[in-house]
């Protein structure tokens, strides 16, 4: 079975668990590992049982993307196969497992919400600044949930992944560009 790891209880991940309320996902093993159960406005455990999602409560000390695991403060140790931040972090977790971040400590992923180093990280929020400047708070968090389930789950199959600005086109913008293709 596929396993799905949800880092941080941030507005991105709480979507998709409710998405997960009326979407199949047998085929995955999907948990949320979460610093404070309290912090959070609405009953994790309530929706933990609606959506067949595990919810952790569990602070991460570091994890290990070449290795595909996570080491948590309670001394459990967590393998994955794809893993998604969505919190408010030290963002030294990410320093300290070598990925590629910006300034300020957030991970840096593609407009896709992918890391491009280590394609099986993913995150939304506060956790990811996306490459290019493009502004990752510009975007709804749901319409960010949406992409990152659908991409982490598109990245699972091998299929190519959408981008934010998928979908974005107007009729002129996509005329005029396939008009200079044509070129």
């Amino acid at each position: 079975m596929t396993k799905i790891l949800l880092i941080g209880s941030g507005h991105a991940h709480l979507s998709i668990i409710r998405r997960l309320i009326n979407e199949k996902h047998k085929d995955y093993e999907i948990t949320l590992i979460t610093p404070s159960k309290k912090d959070v406005q609405i009953d994790l455990e309530v929706l933990s049982e609606k959506s067949s999602v595990s919810i952790i409560e569990d602070t991460i000390i570091s994890f290990d993307p070449m290795q595909k695991m996570l080491l948590c403060f309670s001394g459990e140790i967590y393998r994955f196969d794809v893993i998604s931040f969505n919190m408010d972090m030290k963002f030294s977790l990410f320093r300290q497992a070598l990925v590629p971040v910006v300034e300020n400590g957030a991970m840096l992923v593609e407009d896709t919400l992918q890391n491009a180093e280590y394609p099986i990280l993913f995150g939304a929020g506060e956790s990811v600044s996306i490459v290019g400047g493009a502004s990752n708070k510009t975007e709804s968090p749901d319409k960010q949930a949406d992409l990152l389930w659908n991409n982490m789950k598109r990245y699972l199959k091998g299929q190519k992944l959408q981008s934010l600005n998928s979908g974005n086109d107007t009729f002129f913008s996509s005329w005029t560009e396939r008009l200079f293709k044509r070129r």
